[in-house]
């Protein structure tokens, strides 16, 4: 590998002494990221999903179609510090899981053809997604809606698959429409112990997982120190995350939540939606 692969991706790096994880996170990152990227590799490892409301991702599971619902992941990018910069690429804001050659921005009679969940504008509601045993790679996550009816209609048609380039519309609009954390009166909303005040993850408005190396409840299963199977992983077991975000004002007969995790140890993103109604 020459030296201008070096380049290819922007990964923010602290090196501390007998830093083991954050060692093979690099390794990951400049060695077998470029690898995916060229179509050389061929595997991926679990990581996760939007649990509730039921995610397109979660239905494809229950319906036997999709065998590692924690696979849909967006790689090789650039996911932190910066949290907004990668382009989303055929993900899309409801993922696409690899694995299965699964677009879940396409509904089928699977998932997509009616809402899961109606709830009020301005409702409080819980939302939970599930994290892998041994795809916990920490860093920050949150829901976003986007209140553009028309860019939300072209992941509503089954006979339609949007492009990349209505993808990353979707996207831009879902990233206007971020539910901060902020807005759910009483809840906690702190800044990621991965991240230092000046950078770009240095933001309250998204969740944040527990510092990667914490001693005590460490990642994103440390959030709610769940059980191990709490909820459903293909690869080593799964953990739940639960949060709280506020509804917008807005009213929709079909519209779409989508989730968004951003991994702090590798270069990867996570993303996946929900068919929902606000009424």
């Amino acid at each position: 590998m020459s030296a201008p692969c070096s380049g290819m991706f922007r990964v923010r790096w602290r090196w501390y002494n007998k830093d083991v994880d954050r060692i093979l996170s690099h390794v990951y990152i400049m060695v077998f990221a470029p690898l995916l990227s060229l179509g050389l590799a061929t595997s991926v490892a679990g990581h996760g999903y939007m649990y509730i409301p039921s995610s397109r991702t979660r239905l494809g599971h229950e319906a036997g179609v999709d065998s590692c619902p924690e696979c849909a992941i967006l790689e090789p990018v650039s996911s932190w510090p910066d949290l907004d910069a990668a382009p989303v690429g055929r993900s899309g804001p409801c993922g696409y899981n690899a694995r299965d050659s699964i677009d879940y921005n396409q509904p089928t009679t699977n998932w997509g053809s009616d809402a899961v969940q109606s709830y009020s504008p301005g409702e409080e509601i819980e939302v939970q997604w599930c994290v892998d045993h041994n795809g916990d790679h920490g860093g920050m996550f949150t829901y976003r809606i986007c209140q553009d009816q028309s860019i939300v209609d072209k992941f509503l048609d089954p006979s339609y698959l949007p492009t990349n380039d209505e993808k990353q519309a979707a996207e831009d609009c879902f990233d206007a429409g971020l539910l901060p954390c902020t807005d759910v009166s009483g809840q906690e909303c702190g800044y990621s112990a991965d991240c230092t005040e000046g950078e770009a993850c240095w933001r309250n408005d998204w969740f944040t997982c527990n510092g990667f190396e914490a001693s005590d409840r460490p990642k994103c299963q440390g959030v709610d120190n769940a059980e191990l199977n709490s909820c459903y992983t293909s690869i080593a077991g799964g953990y739940t995350v639960t949060k709280k975000v506020k509804l917008p004002e807005y009213t929709s007969n079909h519209t779409l939540i989508s989730f968004k995790w951003n991994s702090f140890q590798t270069g990867q993103i996570y993303l996946s939606c929900a068919d929902i109604a606000i009424q």
